[in-house]
């Protein structure tokens, strides 16, 4: 199995947890459900942002993310037993996200957690998990699970979603993701050898795609790169990160289709102006197969993460600095 090949079979294990997911829908819908919680850290947490966009847009059920730490330290009020709590940790061990786990249960709260490995600490502290080890694509695989969820939710809620043309789209993801993986990768090599030695990045993006913009000045430029990089929300860039904009200020810019479109549009053409070394990527500009032009916005995290799976290992191979190289995540106290 080719490369390729592996992607798209991660992407199908997501894909075929629909029957376990629904199963636990129906258990954890038998109570009513008046608040979700997203809870996690790092890009575990940033993967969650677009579910609390997708809620917002369609119910009017309280939907928050928050880091792990700050969830179990704030015990926010509205975490009661009526209350749905998502939970996600690659590794499962993480210490503060396992602990928010068991306060959410110890106050009557139910709980669905996403690790790599079921038997984990994590694991054992929700009443659901879903396990998405794999050597490539978790983070793709993961958002899918996590969408066919609030799919799931929302259908058995009650608000109004055409469920099945949901799922038939989710179905067409592997396909059609896998494709703008490999039609990503000659501009990807292109990025990296212009910005192989630049030293910073100002990242933006907003609406369902804010998480992408989010997580990739974190987690791929400061994680995995140790480049200095600053996300800033593209509602938020004309009210003080514009500032620092000059004509060699390297600006990523992550537009998609969704309702905040015309946000990032705003950046765009001011960037134009002020900086040559502004970078879009656009949504729109890469196919998604048997999905309607209206309905692409909802996936424009999934567009993302494909095309940014290309530019991360182009980077990474230019730069000599494998996407796994730490200097202290997992290798020192903290």
């Amino acid at each position: 199995m080719n490369a390729q090949q592996e992607y798209k079979e991660v992407l199908m294990r997501g894909i075929r947890e629909k029957d376990n997911i629904e199963a636990a829908l129906r258990e954890l819908t038998k109570k009513p459900i008046d608040s979700v919680f997203f809870v996690g850290c790092g890009g575990s947490l940033a993967v969650m942002y677009p579910l609390q966009y997708l809620m917002n847009l369609h119910t009017t059920i309280l939907a928050v993310p928050y880091n792990a730490s700050e969830f179990l330290n704030m015990k926010p009020k509205a975490l009661t037993e009526r209350s749905l709590v998502i939970l996600s940790s690659y590794t499962g061990t993480t210490k503060e996200t396992v602990a928010a786990a068991e306060m959410a249960r110890a106050k009557g709260a139910r709980t669905i957690a996403f690790a790599g490995k079921a038997d984990t600490p994590l694991g054992k502290a929700v009443d659901y998990v879903f396990a998405n080890d794999a050597p490539s694509g978790v983070t793709d695989s993961k958002l899918i699970m996590l969408y066919q969820i609030v799919f799931c939710l929302l259908d058995k809620l009650g608000f109004g979603v055409d469920y099945e043309l949901l799922q038939k789209e989710l179905s067409l993801l592997p396909e059609g993701l896998a494709r703008i993986r490999e039609l990503a990768k000659p501009e990807a090599r292109e990025f990296a050898e212009k910005n192989h030695d630049q030293t910073f990045f100002m990242v933006t993006g907003s609406g369902i795609n804010w998480g992408e913009a989010y997580s990739y000045a974190m987690c791929i430029l400061q994680e995995m790169q140790w480049i200095p990089a600053q996300s800033v929300h593209a509602g938020e860039f004309f009210h003080g990160a514009f500032e620092i904009l000059q004509e060699d200020t390297n600006l990523l810019i992550f537009q998609g289709e969704d309702e905040t479109r015309p946000l990032t549009e705003r950046v765009v053409a001011f960037a134009e102006q002020y900086t040559r070394r502004a970078h879009l990527i656009d949504t729109k500009n890469y196919p998604l197969d048997g999905i309607a032009p209206d309905r692409r916005g909802i996936y424009g995290p999934f567009i993302l993460l494909a095309v940014l799976n290309s530019y991360s290992d182009a980077l990474a191979e230019r730069r000599n600095h494998p996407l796994k190289t730490r200097r202290y995540m997992g290798k020192v106290p903290y």
